[in-house]
């Protein structure tokens, strides 16, 4: 068949392969494997996807010309023109049944429809094969050979290609199968040397997914060619032209200085509140925060690294410190003032939907406990000078046993009854998560304009005298996982510093006079932490108890109901540590290296000052597991240890500075030291809770001149702004109802 000349037995033509028969050689073509060819001399075949096997006389010449209609599910790759099928084999001129080469795609209904006269099939129908060649390119034929006796019948895909690979594919036989070796050609009809209108032929690429059967089980054929997975070959046509010139490589390219109006140091609470601040009181500001670590809040805001309370000195006892026969509530006063700061900012961005707060916020009853008669002696003079005051509002004491036994029912839970106790209660404290929060200030921020820079460290500081720019600071970062350690300028005509406890050395590179002095003083922490829900839920408060002797503010020890991440925990603690990193992902060296002439006498005067701390927390790195357990016990009297684990909370720097008559003392709390166009914090509790007052010292001393402009929009995001809440009792109580409202308290 065909209308091309012959080819002599042997030869080969450029591009096709050929086989010697008993007849002729015929040009090897690609062959549709993913159908069963069928038919008989002479006849025209259309079909579906299968037809049975046929029997021709191998000195048959004429051929079936076969169109293929493939229904549109089928996944195979279709001629798009007719093409003629020739069967050749061996000069014996023995019968050649032709084999179903991918009847998995025939269904038991499918029959070809013969338009010519029938042909009978002669021999008996083959067991079909379980994987045939998917991609149809280059020239390949079909080998099928078999041994006598051999269960297996092995089809080779001879391919002349030299993309795709040569294939040997096995497949069962019957027993009554004869014996035979065929090669299968497929060429054009119209074609010279039987090939090139099938070259120009289109193949469409048919669909493997879904899950239909023809689908799956093409996914599932490990022999097959991969149309959707597999790496074509690939190699560029075209190469980038290179601009040269005769001054390359004279000059190097510097990276101009990115102009900004505000740099924030610090992915943290802090540089979060006050980045936002200013983006709402100047929206056309440039303002970036740059963060060492791979996301925001990882250090001392991170839920994990506080003990989240919203500290308003509801419980505190550290903030009540007895005077004589009463308390000094001043300084309680003092805190209660500045959470409320935070609490109307908060509730103002949860009106205008930049905040979620059930996601960092929740109603904690706040208590005091006290056991024996000392304490509780101290602890009815506290509630005395307390209950009447405005900030202090709903405030209970109790001493009776069914009422305490209500109040913290696994604190009371296997106490001895003889053991007097008591506790004051105010039903509305918080538990703030401040690990979620700062990541909600901070998506507020970047939704206003904000630029976020994450895996970036600040490195060097310099101020810029030349005259060309008013107070501007000149900031040298670099990537800490760039590909390039080249470091990016920053020119900001103010930055803030609120790196936590690294805060002391960043400020030490600034060389502002301010900084002379200073000193810090770290100290870690652990909190033991219960996950079981049975206990849990008979817990729903913060409770704190009575510091040792010369602990810190931060190591008076409560049991807290915590919502970390929305999961509901206890943590009960914390137990103070040491360690020289100012950071908890810190190095070992950073107290020495922020060693200074300047501060090293303030620093041991008041490390001699302070032995009773010194000698406290030497006690608390000796304590072992059953020591600290015993100490929970006073707070849960059948607390079992599998019940609570041990965990590293954040670190917290405490200030040493240079007193004029004390040479040098340790100072807890925190500390706002400016310059002219720079700012920094320093210290630890109560840290977070106060963020917004920090912030407003922060605009109150380094913006003054912008102050007056800002009054009455600040005054809209906080109602007390530029008052007292303690001498205005009705306005407390009425922004304490409405905050609650808002933040869905």
């Amino acid at each position: 068949g065909g209308s091309g000349p012959r080819s002599r037995p042997g030869m080969r033509s450029p591009g096709m392969a050929t086989r010697s028969t008993g007849v002729r050689s015929v040009p090897v073509m690609p062959v549709p494997l993913q159908t069963e060819l069928t038919g008989g001399r002479g006849d025209t075949l259309s079909g579906s996807r299968s037809y049975t096997n046929i029997s021709p006389k191998a000195s048959s010449m004429a051929g079936a010309t076969l169109a293929p209609a493939y229904a549109p599910s089928s996944p195979v790759y279709s001629p798009s023109v007719p093409q003629q099928v020739i069967y050749a084999g061996e000069s014996s001129g023995a019968h050649l049944p032709m084999e179903p080469l991918a009847a998995f795609l025939a269904s038991p209904n499918s029959s070809p429809k013969v338009m010519g006269p029938p042909v009978p099939a002669t021999l008996p129908t083959l067991p079909p094969v379980s994987s045939t060649s998917r991609m149809i390119s280059g020239q390949r034929a079909v080998e099928v050979s078999e041994v006598p006796g051999s269960p297996v019948r092995t089809f080779r895909v001879v391919t002349h290609s030299p993309v795709l690979p040569s294939r040997t594919l096995a497949a069962p036989v019957r027993q009554d199968a004869s014996p035979t070796k065929s090669l299968l050609h497929l060429h054009g009809v119209n074609g010279v040397n039987g090939g090139e209108a099938f070259a120009g032929a289109g193949w469409e690429k048919c669909d493997e997914g879904g899950s239909h059967r023809a689908g799956v089980l093409r996914r599932l054929c490990s022999s097959s060619y991969d149309v959707v997975n597999q790496r074509e070959n690939y190699r560029s046509s075209t190469k980038a032209a290179k601009t040269t010139s005769c001054f390359s490589g004279l000059f190097k390219h510097q990276d101009p200085v990115k102009k900004v109006d505000v740099l924030l140091v610090g992915g943290g609470i802090m540089s979060a509140t006050l980045g936002l601040l200013l983006k709402q009181l100047e929206p056309t500001w440039k303002i970036v925060i740059v963060e060492r670590l791979s996301e925001v809040a990882q250090e001392s805001s991170n839920g994990w690294n506080n003990a989240g309370t919203g500290h308003s000195a509801l419980c505190e006892p550290n903030y009540t410190p007895e005077a004589g026969k009463s308390v000094d509530i001043h300084k309680a006063v003092t805190v209660n003032e500045n959470f409320q700061l935070s609490r109307q900012y908060w509730a103002y961005l949860a009106q205008k939907g930049l905040v979620n707060p059930d996601k960092f916020i929740s109603t904690t009853p706040h208590m005091t406990f006290a056991h024996g008669e000392e304490q509780i002696a101290w602890l009815k003079k506290r509630f005395k000078a307390l209950q009447d005051h405005p900030l202090f509002q709903g405030m209970e004491y109790t001493e009776d046993p069914a009422t305490m036994k209500q109040w913290a029912p696994l604190m009371m839970e296997g106490r001895n009854g003889e053991e007097r106790c008591a506790f004051t209660r105010v039903p509305y404290g918080t538990d703030v998560d401040f690990g979620e929060l700062t990541k909600e200030l901070t998506k507020a921020f970047v939704s206003l304009g904000g630029d976020v820079q994450l895996m970036t460290e600040v490195f060097d500081f310099a101020k810029d005298e030349s005259g060309l720019y008013d107070e501007t600071w000149i900031v040298k970062t670099r990537k800490t996982k760039g590909l390039s350690r080249k470091p990016t300028q920053y020119r900001a005509r103010f930055v803030f510093i609120g790196a936590g406890g690294y805060a002391l050395p960043l400020l030490q590179k600034t060389r502002i006079p301010e900084i002379r002095g200073f000193m810090g003083f770290p100290i870690s922490g652990e909190f033991l932490v219960c996950q079981n829900p049975d206990v849990v839920e008979r817990h729903s408060s913060k409770v704190y108890g009575k510091a040792a002797i010369g602990a810190p503010p931060m190591s008076v020890p409560h049991l807290d109901a915590r919502k970390i991440g929305g999961k509901p925990v206890l943590l009960f603690g914390p137990f103070a540590g040491f360690s020289p990193r100012f950071l908890k992902s810190g190095s070992l060296m950073d107290i020495f290296k922020s060693l200074r002439l300047h501060n090293i006498v303030p620093a041991a005067v008041a490390g001699l000052r302070n032995l009773d701390l010194s000698w406290y927390l030497v006690g608390q790195l000796l304590s072992t597991k059953s020591q600290k357990l015993d100490e929970l016990r006073n707070f849960v009297p059948e607390a079992e240890a599998e019940d609570w684990s041990l965990v590293t909370a954040g670190q917290r720097v405490q200030i040493m500075k240079k007193d004029p008559k004390k040479t040098g003392v340790l100072q807890f709390g925190t500390e706002v030291i400016s310059s002219d166009g720079l700012a920094g914090l320093l210290g630890a509790s109560p840290g977070a809770s106060t963020a917004v007052q920090v912030s407003l010292d922060v605009l109150a001393s380094c913006f003054r001149d912008d102050m007056e402009r800002w009054s009455p929009q600040l005054l809209t995001m906080i109602p007390s702004f530029g008052c007292r809440l303690s001498e205005t009792p009705g306005l407390a109580e009425t922004l304490r109802r409405r905050t609650a409202q808002d933040l869905q308290l």
